[in-house]
C-alpha cells in the first residue's frame, strides 16, 4: 500500500513541472473516470446518481471538502 501511495506522489512531483498542475489533475481525473467506466461495463452495473445523491454528497464532503477546511 505504501508503494502505491508513494509512487503516486513521486509521479505527481515529476509530472507537475512539465505538464502543469491543472493538466495533471485533469489527466488523473480522466484516467480514473475511464477506468471506472470500463469496470462498470465489465460488471454490467449502472450508476444511479439520483437515487443515491445524498450519499454521494456526504462522501464528497468528507473526502474532498472537509480535509481542505481542516487544513487551516
Amino acid at each position: 500500500m505504501a508503494a502505491i501511495w508513494g509512487g503516486s506522489f513521486l509521479f505527481m512531483r515529476v509530472a507537475a513541472t512539465p505538464l502543469g498542475p491543472a493538466a495533471l489533475i485533469e489527466a488523473r481525473v480522466a484516467f480514473a473516470a475511464i477506468t471506472l467506466l470500463i469496470i462498470s461495463r465489465y460488471l454490467n452495473k449502472k450508476l444511479d446518481f439520483f437515487a443515491h445523491s445524498k450519499h454521494f454528497f456526504i462522501l464528497g464532503g468528507f473526502n474532498t471538502a472537509l480535509p481542505f477546511l481542516l487544513r487551516f
